[in-house]
């Protein structure tokens, strides 16, 4: 029977191109006027197919969609010839900024206030495990309003990269539950990925993927988080 539920954030609780694709490309942009003294645009190009940029739309497998800041750093730095703890501490910097000074153009996916009452009303355990730091995640949940509605934080600076158990395990030893109770809800292969450590995973549609390659993981694929209840209000996974 589920007892828990980890969500991702970026692409699942908030929309991910509204916010991120202009966000990185000014970080890309940054770097490289900082770093690149020849073919800037050349480099700004390189850069944003590298991290998974392809236009306004971000790729399904992309380093910005699913991977850490340091896996970003790992990339730009080679590219920018620049040692990769300075260009992992800008990204770190970088991107706490968007979030604070940019927060009023964060779209929640739905009324996620509504939904995380419904679900602890059910008295689920609900987590957040994401590729974020630490710090703009904890920014972003009570920018959302559904901070006292999540008992467990996971991100990239804090427990080892999704897809790899440990988050899980963790939530699970917190609160005393088996794997076997445990869902995931994402938006990317890396999600579904680790959601093979729990019961299953929920893929949604309001992220990087499509239903196609979500389908290949999981037959289990909503539109956003709000379609966990049924229009008779009742969880969908009701009985599981």
């Amino acid at each position: 029977m589920i007892k828990g539920i980890l969500f991702d954030k970026d692409g699942t609780l908030i929309e991910f191109n509204s916010f991120w694709v202009e966000s990185a490309y000014s970080m890309i942009d940054s770097f490289v006027n900082e770093y690149s003294k020849d073919n800037r645009i050349e480099k700004n190009l390189e850069i944003a197919h590298l991290i998974g940029l392809d236009g306004n739309d971000v790729k399904e497998d992309a380093l910005l969609a699913a991977y850490t800041s340091e896996d970003l750093a790992n990339v730009i730095s080679h590219s920018l010839q620049v040692e990769k703890h300075l260009i992992h501490k800008r990204i770190n910097d970088f991107f706490y900024e968007e979030v604070v000074n940019r927060s009023d153009q964060m779209k929640a996916v739905g009324n996620l206030v509504l939904l995380f009452k419904k679900l602890k009303e059910l008295h689920f355990r609900i987590g957040v495990v994401t590729a974020d730091n630490l710090n703009v995640t904890q920014f972003t949940l009570k920018k959302l309003g559904i901070n006292e509605y999540v008992d467990f934080i996971a991100t990239a600076d804090t427990y080892k990269k999704k897809p790899n158990v440990e988050a899980m395990q963790v939530f699970c030893d917190k609160y005393n539950l088996q794997r076997n109770e445990v869902i995931h809800i994402g938006d990317t292969m890396v999600d579904m990925e680790f959601a093979k450590h729990g019961l299953l995973g929920v893929g949604v549609l309001s992220g990087v993927s499509s239903e196609v390659t979500l389908r290949k993981f999981t037959p289990y694929v909503i539109e956003t988080v709000e379609h966990l209840f049924d229009r008779e209000g009742r969880f969908l996974f009701e009985g599981k």
